[in-house]
C-alpha cells in the first residue's frame, strides 16, 4: 500500500482532508464572479484547495495558474500570461489570430518537451500592459468564466508601479474571477486593506486555519488501520498535540511513523517522540544556519515564543531574557515577521514548528545534547 501521507506538493484526490467549508466557500466566490484573497501561513495546503477547487468546477471555468514567486519583472508576467493563455487553445494559430492580433510580441513554438510557447515582451516599451488583458479577452472569445491564480502574489509589490497597472486593468475584468493567494499577510494585509493601496477592498477575503482536529484525527486513524498499523486515540491526539493540527507538520510526522509502523505493527507514543527528534535532527543544520544570521534581540524573542511566554512586552518578561524595553521586542518581531520566521494571528507564533521544538529542546530544556 502506498504511503497515505503527502507532503511539499500539493495533496490531491482521497488524500485531501475536509476543508469542505473552505471549499464551498471559494467555490460560490468564483461562481458567482468575486475575487478572492486567500492567505495564510506557507505549507497551510492554499495550492491544494485551489486544484481541488479547480477540479470540481472543471466543466464550468478555464483555469490559470500564475506562480508569482519566479517572476522576475513586470513585462515577465505579462510572458507568463501570454504563455499560459494560448496553452488553453489547441490551435495556435486560431489562438494568434483571436488574441494576440493587436499585442506586439515574440511568440516562439518549442516542441522539445511537448508543444509550449515562449514569449517574449520588449523591455523598451509598454506592449507587456496590453497582456494583462489576456484573460477577459480569452473568457469572450470562449464564453466560459477565467479564473486566474495568482500564487504569492505578494511578490509582485517588489515591482514598481505593478500594482497600479494591475489595478487599473483587473477592475474591468468581468468575466474574470481572480484568486490572490499569499503566504506573507502582513504584505497581503496591506496590499488589500490599506486605504492608500491599489488593491484596498479589491475581493473576498479568506484566511485558511488549521485543519479541524477531529477532521484530522479520522484521517490519521483510518490511514493507520487501511496499512494494517495499529495506534491508539491517545498516540494520535499526541501527535497533533504536537503539530498543532498544522497540515504540513503532521502529514510530514505521519508519512515517517507510517513507514516505521509498518516494520513493528504499531506506533507507541514513545515512536512518535524518536521519530520527531530524528526529523528535527536531519534539519539541524538549516537551523543552526537561520540562527547565526539573526540578532541577539531575535534570537530572544525567538525563545520567548518557544517557551509560551504570554505576554512579551511585560516588565517581567523583558527583564527574564535581558532585553531592554517593550520598543526592542517590537523591533525584533517586526524582522521577524518580515522574514516569515515568525507570523500573528491574535498570538505571535513561530511559523516552523519543528524549529519552534528545535529552540526549545536545545535552549529551553536542554534535551537535545
Amino acid at each position: 500500500m502506498e504511503n497515505p501521507f503527502v507532503f511539499g506538493e500539493p495533496v490531491r484526490g482521497d488524500k485531501f482532508i475536509n476543508r469542505k467549508r473552505e471549499l464551498e466557500r471559494l467555490k460560490a466566490y468564483i461562481l458567482s464572479g468575486r475575487n478572492v484573497i486567500l492567505y495564510s501561513p506557507r505549507r497551510f495546503g492554499k495550492t491544494s484547495l485551489i486544484l481541488k477547487v479547480i477540479e470540481e468546477l472543471r466543466d464550468d471555468i478555464i483555469p490559470i495558474f500564475i506562480d508569482c514567486y519566479a517572476i522576475t519583472s513586470r513585462e515577465e508576467l505579462a510572458e507568463e500570461i501570454t504563455r499560459k493563455v494560448l496553452k488553453t487553445y489547441g490551435s495556435f494559430s486560431e489562438a494568434v489570430k483571436r488574441l494576440l492580433a493587436n499585442i506586439q510580441a515574440s511568440v516562439t513554438i518549442k516542441t522539445e518537451y511537448g508543444i509550449n510557447f515562449e514569449v517574449k515582451f520588449s523591455r523598451k516599451s509598454e506592449s507587456w500592459k496590453d497582456a494583462l488583458d489576456l484573460p477577459q479577452k480569452l473568457a469572450e472569445d470562449r464564453k466560459k468564466r477565467v479564473v486566474v491564480v495568482l500564487d504569492e502574489f505578494q511578490e509582485l509589490s517588489k515591482f514598481e508601479g505593478l500594482l497600479k497597472v494591475l489595478r487599473s486593468k483587473l477592475q474591468l475584468h468581468d468575466k474574470v474571477s481572480y484568486v490572490f493567494v499569499g503566504s506573507k499577510r502582513h504584505l497581503m494585509e496591506w496590499i488589500f486593506r490599506a486605504k492608500e493601496s491599489p488593491f484596498y477592498n479589491f475581493g473576498a477575503h479568506m484566511v485558511l486555519r488549521e485543519i479541524p482536529k477531529e477532521d484530522f484525527k479520522a484521517y490519521i486513524m483510518k490511514a493507520f488501520e487501511m496499512g494494517e498499523i495499529g495506534i491508539k486515540d491517545d498516540v494520535v491526539d499526541y501527535i497533533l498535540s504536537l503539530t498543532k493540527c498544522h497540515p504540513y507538520y503532521t502529514q510530514r510526522l505521519c508519512f515517517e511513523l507510517w513507514y516505521l509502523g509498518k516494520t513493528k505493527g504499531g506506533v507507541e507514543k514513545d515512536d512518535v517522540d524518536k521519530v520527531l527528534r530524528d526529523l528535527v535532527s536531519d534539519l539541524e543544520n538549516s537551523f543552526i544556519l537561520l540562527w547565526e544570521n539573526l540578532t541577539p534581540n531575535q534570537r530572544k524573542v525567538l525563545i520567548m515564543i518557544a517557551a509560551g511566554e504570554k505576554d512579551l512586552f511585560s516588565g517581567e518578561t523583558i527583564r527574564r531574557y535581558n532585553l531592554r524595553s517593550p520598543s526592542s521586542v517590537q523591533s525584533a518581531l517586526k524582522k521577524l515577521i518580515e522574514k516569515d520566521i515568525v507570523s500573528k494571528n491574535g498570538t505571535y507564533k513561530i511559523s516552523d514548528i519543528f524549529l519552534e521544538y528545535w529552540i526549545r529542546e536545545r535552549f529551553i530544556e536542554g534535551k537535545l545534547y
